[in-house]
């Protein structure tokens, strides 16, 4: 089953938006690291059921313009045209070979798998792949495979708050359900109404509605 992995928020100040957010409802953020290949850097905040919060910014404006990433051409894009606050999300799967061969066979467009790293502050690096599906017209989730552990080895920068759901829409949710079912191989939703479907994560729930926003809930905190 696929997880929730983390929220991409675009920001111009990285460090100043986490500690705005630490302040405001107490969940403990740190510096990630740098990105070298991609320009961005981020700071981070880790939630109790294995997901987190990630400000991102840019540091090299030249090189993440340079990047074929989609992730970082997206919040390129966002930055410049002052769309802060979250952008995008993550799914995590262990398996990413497993979604390469399906999609393959079903014929689902995609663009990578692209590697990506980062230096934890104690030097350590920190590896990872993304998947991206590629719909024309639609910014869709990535898929994330880490090797090894992403958790911050301080347990003190684990916050007590947990994940709760994660909702998106594409304004058309007719649409909108049979893309998510097709491409994260989703079963039928444990719920569904006229306005959203519902399906459970390993760590929470995916929301697909018919507003085209992003939101996330964690416990009573709503981003």
């Amino acid at each position: 089953m696929l997880a929730f992995d983390h929220l991409v928020i675009a920001a111009d100040q990285p460090e100043l938006e986490q500690k705005h957010f630490e302040e405001e409802h107490g969940i403990r953020g740190f510096r990630g690291g740098r990105h070298e290949t991609w320009g961005t850097y981020n700071y981070l905040a880790h939630l109790k059921n294995h997901s987190y919060l990630e400000w991102i910014g840019i540091e090299d404006k030249q090189t993440a313009l340079k990047s074929d990433n989609p992730l970082i051409k997206q919040l390129a894009h966002s930055l410049s045209v002052n769309q802060k606050g979250p952008i995008q999300f993550a799914l995590r799967t262990n398996d990413m070979d497993l979604f390469l061969d399906y999609w393959d066979k079903e014929g689902i467009p995609y663009k990578g798998p692209f590697p990506g790293s980062r230096k934890k502050t104690d030097g350590t690096l920190l590896q990872w792949r993304m998947l991206f599906p590629d719909i024309q017209g639609h910014t869709l989730p990535f898929l994330i495979e880490w090797e090894g552990s992403n958790r911050p080895n301080d347990i003190h920068f684990i916050s007590n708050i947990t994940f709760t759901s994660i909702e998106m829409g594409l304004g058309d949710l007719p649409n909108t359900r049979r893309l998510f079912e097709k491409i994260y191989r989703l079963e039928s939703p444990d719920h569904e109404n006229s306005t959203h479907c519902t399906w459970p994560l390993e760590n929470g729930c995916l929301i697909v509605k018919e507003e085209s926003d992003l939101r996330v809930k964690l416990e009573d905190i709503i981003l």
